[in-house]
């Protein structure tokens, strides 16, 4: 008899728990990826952007991936803080060595690497953040270079 009325709890346990639906997951918002020519990428760029997007598990816990783009190291927005203050970090990888940097609207250097490099992160140490109405935008100085990057957003 004990074991029909545990069974009996059991079995309304579980019918309760599927009677109730679950709340649907909020819906991230997709990467954008594009080249610096507003082209889309080529499955050999896509490839490449992914093995860096791989690091974001590491290099940002807790934020979303919102940009993707490919330069020859000219100024291209990454981010832009239209609804509210952002916070960024963005990995790069670069056919020869460059020193990368992110700047603000008015091209104030808001995070730089420490020296030319090839890849790296800024924002390693913290997310670089910007005002509701700014925007992050990358640049690399060096030689001709193909530089790709990978920008994760969060919350300030």
């Amino acid at each position: 008899m004990r074991e029909a009325v545990a069974f009996a709890l059991l079995a309304c346990a579980c019918g309760a728990a599927l009677r109730q639906p679950a709340a649907p997951p909020r819906p991230l918002a997709e990467p954008q990826p594009s080249a610096s020519a507003g082209n889309a990428l080529s499955p050999e760029a896509n490839s490449a952007f992914e093995g860096l997007a791989a690091y974001g598990g590491a290099l940002s816990p807790g934020m979303r991936e919102v940009a993707r783009k490919e330069t020859a190291g000219e100024r291209v927005d990454l981010v832009h803080a239209e609804a509210r203050d952002v916070c960024v970090r963005v990995a790069f990888r670069a056919t020869v060595p460059v020193v990368a940097r992110l700047v603000d609207s008015a091209g104030h250097v808001l995070v730089a690497s420490p020296a030319t490099a090839s890849e790296g992160v800024l924002g390693e140490r913290g997310p670089v953040c910007v005002r509701k109405g700014d925007v992050v935008s990358c640049v690399a100085d060096g030689g001709p270079a193909r530089i790709r990057w990978v920008a994760w957003e969060g919350e300030p």
